[in-house]
C-alpha cells in the first residue's frame, strides 16, 4: 500500500507532467498492442511471442 502522505503530494498535474505518449524503452524491446486488438487476439499474440503457446497447459 502506498504511503498516504506521499500519495497526497502527487497531483493530477504531476501525472500529466510525467506522462509521455509512446515513451518506450530503447532498442525496440517493447511491443505496442493497439487499443483495437481484441482480448483474444492480444492473449494469442502474447502467448505466441513469448513462446508460451508451446507450453502444455496445467490442469488444476
Amino acid at each position: 500500500m502506498p504511503d498516504p502522505a506521499l500519495r497526497a503530494q502527487v497531483t493530477d498535474q504531476h501525472l500529466r507532467d510525467w506522462y509521455r505518449e509512446r515513451d518506450l524503452l530503447p532498442d525496440g524491446i517493447e511491443t505496442v498492442i493497439g487499443a483495437g486488438s481484441s482480448l483474444h487476439a492480444t492473449v494469442d499474440r502474447i502467448m505466441r511471442e513469448t513462446g508460451l503457446d508451446g507450453v502444455p497447459a496445467i490442469d488444476r
